[in-house]
């Protein structure tokens, strides 16, 4: 970091913020622990202007938003294939949709049954009588610990900072301002209780398969942030949820080319020593003097080369 002094320096330990960040196909998570590192496989080094840093990073592989999604479906189906329909507990009442077997399984996360009938139509409702708030969390939760989330080392950070998936499921309810967990589970509910045409009223100009998904992508990143990072309510009001820093939209891509690129220095930069303003004056009329005095001499020899050779004649 740039200080008001015109010098680079690293910044303290308590200035490293966590990233959280949500993706289609993956969840990733990078901090400075509290405690060292056992995993190897989970210990990143990082130089930074002249300071090693020793970061925890993971990514969990088939637990971004939509693959989450995906997987659930398809344990729903699986748990009921005989029926052509399937019921998904996080779509707005009243949904519905045509899908086929196939597009259920053209994921490598989503394992293929051992009897695939891809051309079998399926029709995928919203959730019925029987499926309630607690169901939802309880299928989020359930994933999240096959993932094996709960064996995250001690956070060591005070301000995590949320973004991508983790931004985008709840700025959509107006959540990313730092309003307490009770109000942001409340209108999680709120938003999952709703009807298909009450959630086309309230978010007008969203297409189709985001108010699909609007119920489900913020259920899943509530099951993500308590149940998989263990959050709670008093850590709850710690988590920054951005879309940019500095004017720069934050994401893992960003990351990974400042990486590769090697934009950011690992060493502080040399200063570089410049001349005062009066010592480039003095130079500047020194170096004209001399080509003065210069230009007088050629003058001259010219001048006696030229008589001498008049009185030869």
């Amino acid at each position: 970091q740039w200080s008001f002094t015109g010098r680079w320096s690293h910044p303290p330990a308590e200035d490293v913020v966590g990233a959280l960040d949500l993706g289609g196909a993956s969840a990733q998570i990078s901090f400075l622990p509290g405690t060292p590192l056992r995993d190897s496989s989970t210990r990143a080094l990082l130089r930074l202007y002249g300071t090693n840093y020793s970061i925890y990073t993971h990514s969990y592989l088939c637990y971004g938003q939509q693959q989450a999604l995906k997987m659930l479906l398809a344990s729903l189906h699986q748990g009921n294939s005989s029926s052509p329909q399937t019921s998904q507990p996080c779509y707005p009442r009243g949904y519905q949709e045509n899908s086929t077997v196939a597009e259920l399984h053209d994921s490598p996360c989503v394992q293929a049954p051992s009897t695939p009938s891809p051309a079998e139509s399926l029709r995928v409702t919203g959730p019925g009588p029987e499926h309630s708030a607690k169901g939802r969390q309880s299928s989020f939760c359930s994933a999240s610990q096959q993932a094996g989330f709960t064996n995250l080392p001690t956070l060591g950070l005070e301000h995590p900072q949320a973004f991508s998936g983790l931004y985008h499921s709840l700025h959509l309810l107006n959540l990313t301002g730092g309003q307490p967990l009770s109000l942001v589970k409340a209108s999680v509910r709120q938003l999952c209780n709703s009807s298909w045409h009450q959630v086309q009223e309230r978010f007008p100009s969203l297409g189709s398969r985001q108010l699909r998904d609007a119920c489900a992508a913020s259920s899943y990143t509530l099951a993500l942030l308590l149940q998989g990072y263990s959050f709670d309510n008093s850590s709850w009001p710690h988590i920054h949820f951005v879309q940019q820093v500095a004017s720069i939209d934050v994401g893992w891509s960003l990351g990974y080319m400042l990486n590769l690129t090697n934009i950011i220095p690992s060493e502080a930069p040399q200063r570089v020593v410049g001349l005062q303003r009066s010592s480039w004056t003095a130079a500047t009329v020194l170096l004209s003097i001399m080509l003065i005095l210069t230009f007088c001499l050629l003058t001259a020899l010219c001048c006696l080369k030229g008589s001498s050779a008049y009185e030869r004649l």
